[in-house]
């Protein structure tokens, strides 16, 4: 089996790349047939109108040219006549010069035409086509309503009487005389050249069909490349991710196991050299109670520094606490209440006021009462160590929010530099001399804060104090199996 990185996944690629191409084709096709070639046959047939109209208009001319001369005595009436009946009867025109003209009068009766004139001074009121058009009467018709006019009909082609043909003619009266003179174009004629023209076209869009496939084609085939290559670098991309969240755990393990290692280290040190010691003097042969007295000095200190070892495995466990205990509905006045009064002897101790500045709104919330109490535990006392004697310490909520409550925590104490700010929520990072501090309380309560999908926040000023500002909501979402354990 092949791997699955050699796939592309064809439906965004289809959608994309080849559907959009389909579909110009399509268009490009429906183009031709459905708006190319009618508007190329309405615009040759209007174009045909418009020629027969003019060259009857110019025959017409000839007309209007011989009853001038007329008028002006230069010929007469019957002059005029003969002479416009001859020039009308040798005018042709078209690519075989059997195009013509013919006149009739408005009785009407053909004057004269050069195809059938077996017509010439014959009356044509009766006369009617195979499909029973009275076509002449129809002239005289379109000339008494407008002077002139198209008319549709069926006449013989040129000068072959078995054949007969749709055509489409032009006539336009002549008013001093009397007459009506037309020409007019066979229909079939018209389509030929359609024909012809749209086998052009046809024949051109092929050509530009043909080179756009292959433009498209050659579209497609880069697309679909660059596709695999994208793929392929995703896949890359999501492997060196891959290693390189791994180098950063491994790496973040091996600091972890430092730091814990160093601060494991120095009790354990402090208790091996004082239990060495202890032991020499447990080896000599009188004991007054001088060494009775170092010895249960030595005592204390590897209790104490056992005790310390016990307070790093606890809080080590207790920072990798990813879950949170019991959830459920808990007033958080009561949770705070209980805080101070658990811290309230170290700050008598300095002289510090605890202040409780609590909403008197709804202050009811679903979270692990225990850990919200480690948090303004940890914070207080941090409040207190940073404090000078004889500051206040507030404690001040906002329920105005039915969603979420807000808690501050507000210092007067020696602040945190802008350096330092960064970092105070980061594992085993703290400024203390101290070696009793582990650097992990306002990681817990980060922690803790993120767990119960809120957000705490720190402004601070050197020498003017710090405020905590944390966030949660009133609800938690809440699994199955936790709440069930909640309902119990």
């Amino acid at each position: 089996m092949m791997p699955q990185s050699t796939f592309l996944n064809w439906e965004p690629f289809s959608k994309r790349i080849v559907l959009p191409t389909i579909l110009t084709i399509i268009l490009f096709i429906s183009a031709i047939f459905f708006i190319i070639i009618p508007a190329i046959e309405k615009n040759s047939m209007d174009h045909k109108r418009e020629m027969i109209r003019e060259l009857t208009n110019s025959a017409w001319n000839i007309l209007a040219k011989l009853h001038d001369d007329e008028q002006k005595g230069l010929l007469t009436r019957e002059q005029a006549q003969r002479q416009a009946i001859e020039q009308i009867t040798n005018l042709h025109y078209g690519q075989a010069v059997k195009d013509y003209f013919w006149i009739n009068d408005m009785h009407p009766r053909m004057v004269i035409h050069p195809y059938r004139t077996d017509l010439n001074g014959k009356d044509l009121s009766h006369y009617t086509d195979p499909d029973g058009t009275r076509v002449f009467v129809e002239f005289v018709s379109i000339v008494k309503q407008h002077g002139s006019g198209f008319v549709n009909y069926k006449w013989q082609s040129y000068d072959n009487k078995n054949l007969i043909l749709p055509k489409l003619s032009y006539v336009k009266g002549f008013e001093p005389w009397g007459w009506i003179i037309g020409t007019g174009i066979y229909l079939e004629d018209i389509r030929s050249e359609i024909a012809v023209m749209t086998g052009k076209v046809i024949k051109i869009s092929l050509g530009i069909f043909l080179l756009i496939s292959l433009l498209f084609t050659s579209i497609i085939r880069q697309s679909y490349k660059t596709q695999m290559q994208q793929r392929k670098a995703e896949e890359d991309l999501k492997k060196t991710q891959t290693s390189l969240a791994l180098a950063e755990k491994m790496a973040s393990l091996g600091k972890l196991s430092a730091m814990v290692a160093h601060e494991i280290n120095n009790p354990l040190s402090g208790i091996l050299s004082y239990a060495k010691l202890s032991s020499k003097y447990l080896q000599q042969e009188e004991i007054d109670s001088k060494t009775i007295e170092t010895l249960r000095e030595n005592l204390t200190l590897i209790a104490g520094e056992a005790k310390r070892c016990g307070d790093i495995v606890k809080n080590l466990l207790l920072f990798a606490k990813r879950s949170l205990g019991e959830i459920k509905e808990v007033h958080l006045n009561e949770i705070i209440e209980v805080s101070i009064k658990v811290v309230d002897h170290s700050a008598r101790i300095k002289d510090m006021d605890l202040v409780m500045d609590l909403d008197s709104g709804n202050d009811v919330i679903q979270c692990d009462a225990g850990a919200i109490q480690q948090i303004f535990i940890a914070l207080i006392i941090n409040a207190i160590e940073s404090s000078p004697p004889g500051e206040k310490i507030i404690v001040r909520t906002d329920y105005r929010n039915k969603d979420f409550i807000i808690i501050k925590l507000i210092d007067y104490g020696d602040g945190i530099s802008e350096d330092v700010l960064p970092h105070i929520f980061e594992p085993f990072f703290s400024t203390k001399t101290s070696n009793k501090s582990l650097g992990l309380g306002l990681a817990t309560v980060y922690g803790i804060v993120k767990r119960h999908a809120g957000t705490i926040n720190v402004e601070s000023r050197v020498g003017k104090g710090t405020e905590f500002t944390i966030t949660l909501p009133r609800l938690q979402e809440l699994s199955p199996l936790e709440d069930k354990k909640g309902a119990v």
